[in-house]
């Protein structure tokens, strides 16, 4: 099924049709390449040297996506009879981030009815070697930006003027250098970032009347969007400051609890790799964020991830069939395991 919304367009592939939903999770789109005459080879004409892959998406995420589709077509046809389904989607718009694809697919999946049970993310998790990672959830992403006004003037006359950067470095400071929760078993402590701050009108002699300020803060389970707003307020309300605050969430933490499914995901890739993979939660959002509230067991498992959106981006040959055979395990697991209940 090709769905087609707000120009992009997603996959859903289906076969078998007895049994649990067994989900593979890809996107097909990539970020740019960047000025080509950096990269040693044509970004988009893939080519194998010395026993590696370069081009845009070796990694993140079309390797991947390849090795999924040929472990599941190698698996269904030697299990013609098998005891559960499997579906793809295929997302075309994960890399901007736009809420579309992933979200589409699922909304239709919904309107037909269709439950997902089990789903692999094939994001590039392994982080130094093939196989020593495997994600069993993800932090949440809080995004807040502050205006912070003050009193425009000469810079010449600052007695007559209000300097809303000055009155607010500490300010800022302090929040980047509070607890914002304490973490737990599973996610670290969350942490605070500015990433991006402007003032003034361009002109040396001007003392700005505001100061924008944007941050983002990536935390586990117990920091909401309403706590965060609260302690902005405290820390503002204690210098004294003039601002506004726009904050919002733009991901849920979720995690997927210890169990059958990660435990055979998991001796899958210590089958292939020779690593016991070690079940985290950080790094950056996915896709996954927005199937984990539809789908109770979910992991995120692929290629080693170093040089995603880089220059040269490239993977091991080997790895990649190292990743297909995994991936073919834990169909062939999660098989059994569906049959034996």
């Amino acid at each position: 099924k090709q769905i087609e919304r707000a120009g992009v367009q997603s996959l859903y592939a289906e076969s078998g049709n007895q049994g649990p939903l067994m989900l593979f999770a890809v996107h097909s789109d990539v970020v740019p390449p960047g000025d080509v005459c950096d990269w040693t080879s044509l970004p988009f004409q893939p080519e194998i040297r010395h026993g590696l892959l370069f081009g845009r998406g070796a990694a993140d995420m079309k390797g991947p996506l390849s090795c999924a589709v040929v472990a599941a077509e190698k698996f269904v046809q030697e299990h013609p009879d098998m005891p559960m389904r499997i579906g793809f989607i295929v997302a075309g718009d994960e890399e901007p981030a736009n809420n579309h694809g992933t979200t589409d697919v699922l909304q239709w999946l919904h309107s037909q009815g269709k439950k997902v049970d089990y789903c692999v993310v094939t994001e590039p998790t392994s982080a130094e070697r093939f196989g020593d990672t495997i994600k069993v959830g993800r932090r949440g992403s809080i995004n807040g930006h502050l205006t912070i006004h003050g009193l425009q003037g000469h810079a010449a006359y600052p007695q007559h003027a209000v300097n809303p950067v000055h009155r607010s470095l500490w300010v800022l400071h302090t929040l980047a250098e509070r607890n914002w929760d304490e973490g737990d078993a599973h996610f670290p402590p969350a942490g605070f970032q500015i990433t991006n701050v402007s003032a003034g009108t361009g002109a040396n002699n001007v003392i700005p009347g505001r100061f924008n300020v944007s941050f983002n803060i990536r935390h586990g389970p117990s920091l909401t969007v309403e706590k965060v707003e609260s302690l902005v307020k405290d820390a503002m309300g204690m210098a004294g400051l003039s601002y506004e605050l726009a904050a919002k969430s733009d991901a849920i933490p979720f995690l997927t609890e210890e169990g059958p499914f990660t435990e055979l995901c998991s001796k899958a890739i210590e089958e292939v790799s020779g690593l016991r993979p070690d079940p985290a939660t950080g790094g950056g959002t996915s896709d996954a964020r927005f199937i984990a509230p539809h789908c109770p067991h979910l992991v995120e498992f692929g290629l080693v991830g170093k040089t995603s959106h880089q220059v040269d981006e490239h993977v091991a040959v080997t790895e990649m069939e190292q990743l297909s055979e995994v991936y073919g395990r834990m169909l062939r697991k999660l098989a059994g395991y569906v049959e034996g209940q």
